[in-house]
């Protein structure tokens, strides 16, 4: 089951990410119109729990991350799943990754052409490319596990 962890242990920290990045986009949206409007408020309000929370998961996933690896020379750099013990794990690894990067060939242009509705929904989602572009590495990671799964 350690690839269902994995998968949800993406899932969120993609999800803290969006959620930040959301915010960020709010606060200069805010910036922006004040530059519009340079004799009206000086003042931006922003929430700062997604980035804190963003900050304190990922301290502690790299933690553990650090500390369940033998080989620590590069613990935070490389992912758990690069980790291969022998010739097979090696080759579930780059047949996996060729599956994730084949689903970024399908993923791409049709997040792009949702992009294309973005006038429709901008009054009521102003941050849609946002979590769109955010779609992106949570279909790289789950073509990549779903095909981590399937051959072990």
């Amino acid at each position: 089951m350690k690839w269902m962890k994995l998968f949800w242990m993406y899932v969120v920290v993609f999800g803290l990410f969006g959620w930040a990045m959301v915010e960020f986009f709010d606060m200069t949206t805010q910036m922006a119109a004040f530059n519009k409007n340079p004799d009206g408020d000086v003042m931006f309000e922003g929430n700062a729990f997604p980035f804190l929370l963003i900050l304190i998961v990922c301290s502690i996933l790299s933690f553990l991350s650090y500390r369940s690896k033998k080989r620590r020379k590069l613990s935070l750099m490389v992912p758990d799943e690069f980790q291969e013990n022998d010739e097979r794990e090696k080759q579930i690894t780059a047949e996996a990754c060729k599956t994730a990067y084949m689903s970024m060939m399908i993923a791409a242009p049709v997040i792009a052409a949702l992009l294309v509705f973005y006038p429709l929904v901008a009054d009521k989602l102003p941050y849609y490319p946002v979590i769109l572009f955010m779609l992106l590495p949570f279909v790289q990671v789950t073509a990549y596990l779903i095909h981590w799964k399937k051959a072990f």
